[in-house]
């Protein structure tokens, strides 16, 4: 029978030790690796650099589990050689495994960023949804690895609207996942794992909300005329301030135009900002005219959007169109870009529209993007046949009558009374055909 190795046990009987030797693999991780190397660089006179990329020796005691027996202790030594040095080896290969995966590894802000700018390539509402998307990004960090957004972080991001309505909550939890999503889509991550996580329930309405007619009537006649004279007023004010230093800038916003064709064209806002010359067709002559959308939310689709242009937007586009129209019909004349944000002098609009109404627009009904809702039931109501409503849904540019049923037709109370005005049954004196024709007919028998 095989004695066991005398090296690997120490002591007497009764308090026999283990001490094997211990291979430790080069640019080893262990905790006490960075000790004993140093030591031996020291005694060799070496820097420590020169013996990270050896196999190195330790020999560390430990008790014996059989302190009466020298061969079940020898073996016990043996078995801890072994598995220690396959646990060292499997250690520096997930070291080096995950060293090379940080290097490669996609941030959650690298998503990010990609996500914003499909948002704005798309014509997506990037200017709703900035401060959403800033704020998670806070939360889980721009240098986190992107595949450790996991459950954690998802509720993290949750807890930082806690005490808000569940509706808020769903838009935090979805925009995250919508990140996620994306990431993966693009290739960007090969997966994650927010894709079963519950979002919160929300009782939601998703009747659409217009503007009735009077509110209309008001936002684009009388409430507009004093915005503008305001505009007007401010910019002379701004004119006459004298000496250099001031803050005051001229406000040449075109909210007249911008709200013309949110009405007329049932455009989303993105696409009116940045509306070309080069996507309107007039006729000045038989003073009308067409747009056809060359980038909107679901182009990628296949779907266009495209339509007539009514007169009042065709005579307010011909007057202001320059000699060589080309580019963008509202530039913001301080970037030369479209405008991204119109937030500031919508809401002042919106106050004086309510102060002549009496009473406040919140919400939606205070919301530039309702233009799109009010002009499509509006146009809606002009429909005779379901034809009809298949063109308002082209010229929309969204992918089904469905769709655009259920967010954006909205038949109410003051609509309906116009619609069923007239609207009697069928009497027999109605439906009775003309004398004339009776005197002709044959007569009718059983």
């Amino acid at each position: 029978m095989k004695v066991a190795d005398p090296d690997f046990v120490c002591g007497k009987k009764g308090r026999f030790e283990l001490q094997p030797p211990i291979e430790h693999p080069p640019f080893c991780v262990c905790t006490l690796c960075p000790k004993y190397r140093q030591k031996a660089a020291e005694k060799q006179g070496k820097p420590i650099e020169a013996l990270w990329p050896l196999p190195f020796i330790i020999r560390a005691r430990r008790a014996s589990p059989h302190p009466d027996s020298r061969a079940e202790s020898g073996a016990a030594a043996r078995a801890i050689k072994k598995e220690e040095e396959e646990r060292l080896a499997a250690a520096v290969k997930q070291a080096e495994a995950d060293r090379l995966a940080k290097q490669t590894a996609i941030s959650f802000g690298q998503i990010v960023d990609a996500y914003r700018r499909h948002m704005i390539e798309e014509g997506k509402r990037y200017d709703r949804a900035k401060s959403l998307i800033n704020k998670i990004e806070t939360v889980v960090g721009r240098q986190r690895d992107a595949q450790a957004v996991d459950i954690s972080v998802y509720r993290a991001v949750l807890s930082t609207v806690a005490g808000k309505a569940a509706e808020t909550r769903r838009h935090y939890g979805s925009m995250l996942i919508a990140i996620m999503n994306f990431g993966k889509a693009e290739g960007l991550i090969s997966s994650h794992s927010l894709n079963d996580v519950r979002l919160p329930t929300v009782i939601k309405n998703d009747a659409p909300v217009t503007w009735t007619k009077r509110e209309l009537a008001i936002i684009m006649g009388p409430a507009l005329e004093e915005w503008e004279r305001g505009q007007g007023a401010w910019n002379e004010k701004v004119g006459n301030v004298e000496g250099t230093g001031s803050l005051r800038t001229a406000s040449y916003l075109p909210l007249r135009g911008l709200i013309l064709i949110a009405y007329y064209t049932l455009m989303r806002p993105n696409n009116n900002f940045a509306l070309t010359w080069e996507e309107v067709t007039l006729d000045p002559e038989k003073r009308t005219g067409f747009f056809r959308l060359q980038r909107h939310k679901n182009a990628r689709k296949g779907i266009k959007a495209r339509g007539p242009i009514n007169r009042p937007l065709v005579d307010y586009l011909l007057a202001i169109r320059p000699q060589f129209a080309t580019g963008l019909i509202h530039p913001n004349p301080a970037t030369g870009a479209p405008y991204t944000n119109i937030r500031k002098q919508w809401d002042r609009l919106i106050a004086i529209a309510a102060r002549m109404l009496g009473y406040p627009l919140q919400g939606r009904k205070g919301d530039f993007f309702t233009f799109r809702h009010t002009g499509a039931s509006h146009l809606a109501q002009q429909a005779r046949d379901g034809a009809h409503i298949i063109k308002i849904v082209k010229m929309m540019g969204d992918t089904n009558v469905k769709t655009v049923e259920k967010h954006y037709f909205n038949f109410d109370d003051e609509m309906m009374a116009d619609m069923i005005e007239g609207w009697e049954a069928p009497t027999l004196e109605s439906l009775a055909p003309p004398l004339d024709m009776l005197d002709d007919s044959p007569e009718l028998t059983n």
